[in-house]
């Protein structure tokens, strides 16, 4: 899995993920399946544009880690925002596309769950 933390100026992009347990929906990075064969880098940038008509860059690995609640290998990566205006493309998936203040992310996700590489992203000062 290939997940995307897109900085813009002071605020990071969430998608609103449909979900099929009890809790309905959740906020998180947008995030994608690498394909066999295919490449992590390529995928992050590919799902983000995909998922919320956002274009971006890469701009480093943040690292990978087994995600704590699915158990899957998710590769972290940081990028910037190029152009686009945030929307739900991928409706069958997601419920909402916005755009969230660093410091606002965590009313959004778990602290105790966030990566401690994206963590520090969040604290970066703007």
């Amino acid at each position: 899995m290939a997940i995307t933390v897109v900085i813009h100026d002071s605020d990071l992009l969430l998608v609103c993920r449909r979900d099929s347990d009890a809790a309905g929906i959740t906020w998180q990075f947008p995030a994608g399946g690498i394909k066999p064969g295919g490449k992590a880098e390529t995928t992050t940038v590919r799902e983000t544009l995909d998922e919320t008509r956002v274009h971006c860059a890469l701009r480093k690995h943040l690292g990978n880690r087994l995600h704590p609640a699915t158990g899957v290998l998710c590769e972290y990566f940081l990028c910037e925002y190029l152009a686009g205006e945030a929307t739900n493309s991928d409706a069958a998936e997601n419920t909402d596309v916005m755009w969230v203040l660093r410091n606002a992310v965590p009313r959004f996700i778990s602290v105790h769950t966030i990566f401690p590489p994206v963590l520090a992203v969040l604290e970066e000062q703007t």
